[in-house]
This record gives structure tokens, sequence and C-alpha cells, in this order.
């Protein structure tokens, strides 16, 4: 069976690849390259099983400006943000909402593209055109937030943004009258040298840390804060540290993830060189490649620390996904929710979720599978492909 690659933006690109398939003639790679925002074709959600998604999902803005060096968006989607009109974006979610979708995901991995402090170091540096620039991206945010807070009220929006936002209130009170209930936010580190070492600077941590993150909520903004583990920086006292601090903030919903380095990414490329002498091999396959292991045998965290092995890591990892998501702990954080009933389903879904993901290292959305535990076993069934590993399987 012959097999190509699409490599970019690839909705242009499937009837080119379906037509060179038929005719004999299929490429090895094919590129799709980076497009302007006007050039986006909307999903054909009318194609998909209504009944199998909870979520549709709606991108507002690709690129994100920042350079983390674990992330993969900047590298695949460009640190250049491109804005697409309002019109557009609304007109999407409205044929969303007829064909019975009341929650959607704003899909963007930073809806807050431009700072407060982008704008001001425009100003000092004399910029006009960039302010512009900046400014009427900022306008569009607005107005498209303005035309959510319009739209039909059984409607709830998520998306993803920057710890930035929680010095800009008037986009976090845009946001809560969007009905913008929830964001993802990534926190990473709650040390300087933790946030140094990924690039992230630009996020705040201590005390500091502390009051942005209950900013969001204080303006109606409920997040789920993600944290990495298994930075080179990370020592034993982080795990506490960061357990403490989570619950100090008073998070809704928290993930504890374990670096992985994704091809492509600043990490990877680090950490690929670093192993270029390292003969270590599972099934045959370099440890690099470890998509390729066979996933019974793939290890559980793949970057090995000077501080701490790598079991280690991960059973602290472990203590403080369980330390967060203890029912008291969980029941304190529900007084977010007015009713009785509401605090219950606050409980019951905070459980699912730390069900789902506590066990997987994986950030939420690289999740694919439910799985189920297996009672008597250390381990969890996948039901769609009935294998048994000790976290969810992802084929």
């Amino acid at each position: 069976m012959a097999l190509c690659t699409c490599r970019g933006y690839s909705a242009f690109l499937w009837a080119r690849v379906l037509a060179d398939c038929a005719s004999g003639f299929l490429q090895q790679v094919y590129e799709g390259g980076r497009i302007e925002a006007s050039q986006f074709l909307p999903a054909r959600w009318e194609l998909m099983p209504r009944d199998s998604y909870m979520w549709a999902s709606v991108q507002t803005v690709p690129g994100c400006p920042k350079h983390c060096s674990f992330c993969s968006v900047w590298r695949t989607d460009g640190q250049r943000p491109r804005q697409r009109a309002s019109d557009v974006v609304i007109q999407e979610i409205i044929e969303l909402h007829r064909m019975g979708f009341r929650f959607i995901a704003l899909a963007d991995d930073n809806f807050y593209p431009v700072t407060l402090e982008d704008m001001e170091l425009a100003r000092r540096q004399n910029a006009r055109g960039k302010v512009a620039q900046l400014q009427a991206m900022r306008d569009e945010q607005f107005e498209l937030m303005a035309r959510l807070a319009e739209l039909p009220k059984d409607m709830v929006f998520f998306t993803q943004i920057t710890m930035e936002a929680a010095v800009d209130p008037e986009f976090l009170d845009a946001m809560r009258r969007a009905r913008i209930k929830g964001a993802l936010v990534g926190v990473e580190s709650v040390t300087p040298e933790g946030l140094k070492a990924v690039f992230k600077e630009f996020n705040s941590a201590g005390r500091d840390l502390v009051q942005r993150l209950r900013t969001f909520r204080q303006h109606g903004v409920h997040v789920l804060r993600s944290f990495i583990f298994g930075l080179p920086t990370d020592r034993p006292d982080t795990f506490q540290a960061t357990a403490a601090l989570a619950s100090e903030a008073e998070l809704a919903f928290a993930q504890f993830v374990l670096m992985t380095p994704f091809p492509g990414t600043v990490d990877f490329q680090r950490w690929e060189k670093a192993l270029e002498t390292d003969p270590t091999r599972i099934a045959g396959i370099p440890l690099t490649r470890y998509w390729l292991i066979p996933q019974a045998l793939r290890p559980k965290v793949y970057m090995t620390r000077p501080l701490m092995s790598a079991e280690e890591i991960r059973w602290r990892s472990q203590d403080v996904w369980d330390r967060f998501y203890a029912l008291r702990s969980i029941w304190k954080r529900s007084s977010c929710v007015k009713s009785l009933r509401g605090r219950l389903a606050f409980v019951f879904i905070s459980k699912l979720y730390r069900q789902m993901y506590a066990n997987t290292g994986i950030a939420t959305d690289s999740a694919r599978a439910p799985t189920v535990p297996i009672d008597g076993r250390d381990g969890w069934r996948n039901p769609a492909c009935d294998c048994f590993e000790h976290r969810p399987c992802l084929s």
C-alpha cells in the first residue's frame, strides 16, 4: 500500500491527493504550507455522527506569537496570529447550533494573541504600524466576543489562553459576557527556573502566580490549569509546591502532565542531540522514535533528569493528582457552583476527569479513547481495542 504525508494546512491538498491516488501517481509528500485567515475552510461537521460528539470546535485565530520550548504550535502554525473575521466565525457557530451543539470549543492555542504588554512595547518603540496592527486584532477579538454574547443563551464556549490575560480585566469581562465559561491556561511551572527552562518567562511564579490565577475566577472565567512535571529544574519539593499552589489559587480544575518531547519542538531537538550517542532501543526502535515503539513497551517518562529517576517523577506526579482530586478538595472547590445539584455534578466531573487523565501523562486534548479500570489489576483496559497496560491506550 502506498503512503503519503500531507504537511501544513491540508484541506486544499486533499482533492489533489485523491486524484493522484486514482491515477497511480501518488507523491510521498504534499506541502500545504500556512494560509491566511480568509482561506480557512469550515469543518464538515454534517459528515460526522452527531451523537458521538458533545463538543464542536471552531478556530478563530491560528498561530501563536510565543515560542515555548515544549510546544509544537508555533512551529506548525507559525508565530504570526491570523485573525479570522467575526462574520465567518459566527456563521460557523450558528450552523453548529442548528445541528444541536450547545458546547463550542474556540479551538485556538492562544485566544489572547495581543497582550497589553505587546501594545505598550510597540508604543514605546514608536512603531505606529505595529500598534495599528495589534489594535486591529484586539478590536476584532472584542467584536467577536460581543457577537458571541448575542447568540442563544444556551450556548457555552471554552478556549485556551495565556496567563497574561489575567492583567487585562477588560478582556476577561468580555469573555464572561460572551459566555466563555472556561479556558485552558498553561502554567507549566511554579518556579522562575522552570519557566525559564521552557522559554515561558512571561508567566508569573510564586505569590504573583497565585493572585493571577485567582483573577480569572474573580471575573467569572473558570480555568483548567496545566502544569508540566519532569522539567530539568524540577526537584522533589517542586511537586509539593505545585500541589500547595494549585490548592491555594482556588483552581476549578488542573492537569499535571509529564514532559513529552514532541517532534519538531525545541525540547525534542535538544533531547535528540543529547541522545546521539545513546544506543537505547526498545523492540529495536530508538527511544527518540518512541511513537513507533509498541505501546505496551513504551516508557512512562521519556526524558531522564539528573535529580530524579523516571519512576520517581511519575509517582510524585500521581501523588499530586491524588491530592488535588481528593474528595475533600473537590468539594471545597465546588463552592464556585451555587446549587447542591451543581456541586454534586462538579464532584462527578472532577472524579471522571481524574480517572480519565491522571495515569496518562498526556495533555487533555491528546486523549483519544475512553478507558475503564480492571478489577484487581493495576492497569486499564481500552474497550475500543481490548488492550491492557498501566495507562489508557491511545491506539
